[in-house]
């Protein structure tokens, strides 16, 4: 199983200072990120909000950030404004594109600890990076990747979303920390790399256990957007984040708050939202 992914965006950073200025600005330890291996990041408001999460590969002789494609030009323009004199320059690659490949019959397979970095082979260009959750994502040339199958695309999605691997858009970007977003158990945040925008707010979260939402899975009999309000009680609760479709309907990754794990959801428009497998535990566990 595999295909283009066009959710994503490919930025090339290169420059003397490029791992150094990331390492400043993103959430895991660019700086000890070795060449051929690649990690999962976030890029933070100062207040810890998550603008853009994403991968970083390390190709040796410049850095790859793969990100949502709605937010590489944000991305891209709110970094540069940070380099002042440091060496680190920024490219879009509007000829690179990401593909995944899903062995057959793989399960989902959710974090049982965080992955900071992970092995990334090239061959004739192509990077094919071995994700935690036993899917491959390759990075290269467009021309050089599989074709778009929106089937399979699909099936990747499901894949990830079963696992607990949110992916941040433009309609879900600065709603959520880190910590809602399982960064902490996949291994996209570094607690121990130093400071970065949102470190703070971030730290305190994780060590006086602040955060109050996280991910669960829901499932509907309508299709589900990125963006959409969860609702409990007729009040907000959460986000959708990520969704794919089902052969009932569809199935999402959305951020709700741990208080209504166990009480009867729906979205925006009244549509009953089915918990299954949440990423964090409730108060009676």
């Amino acid at each position: 199983m595999q295909t283009r992914l066009p959710f994503f965006s490919l930025i090339r950073v290169a420059g003397d200072d490029r791992a150094a200025f990331l390492h400043g600005q993103l959430s895991n330890d660019i700086n000890n990120l070795p060449p051929g291996s690649a990690c999962y990041a976030t890029y933070n408001t100062p207040k810890g909000r998550v603008i853009a999460n994403m991968l970083v590969l390390n190709r040796g002789d410049d850095l790859l950030l793969a990100t949502a494609a709605d937010l590489a030009e944000t991305v891209t323009k709110r970094l540069r404004m940070f380099v002042l004199r440091a060496k680190a320059v920024f490219e879009p690659l509007p000829d690179f594109a990401a593909a995944c490949e899903l062995p057959p019959q793989t399960p989902p397979h959710p974090a049982a600890g965080p992955s900071l970095s992970f092995a990334a082979e090239e061959n004739n260009g192509v990077w094919t990076i071995m994700l935690p959750h036993q899917g491959r994502l390759k990075i290269g040339a467009a021309a050089d990747l599989p074709a778009y199958d929106a089937a399979a695309e699909n099936v990747w999605n499901l894949h990830e979303i079963e696992s607990g691997y949110p992916w941040i858009s433009a309609a879900t970007s600065e709603s959520c920390v880190a910590q809602m977003l399982n960064q902490h158990t996949i291994g996209g945040v570094h607690f121990k790399k130093g400071c970065y925008p949102g470190q703070e707010i971030i730290a305190r979260a994780q060590y006086r256990g602040q955060v109050k939402r996280g991910l669960a899975v829901l499932e509907s009999s309508s299709l589900e957007a990125a963006g959409v309000a969860v609702h409990s009680g007729g009040e907000e609760a959460g986000i959708i984040i990520n969704s794919a479709l089902t052969a009932s309907g569809s199935i999402s990754l959305a951020v709700i708050k741990f208080s209504a794990a166990k009480t009867p959801l729906t979205d925006a428009d009244g549509n009953a939202l089915q918990t299954g497998k949440v990423f964090f535990k409730t108060d009676s566990e």
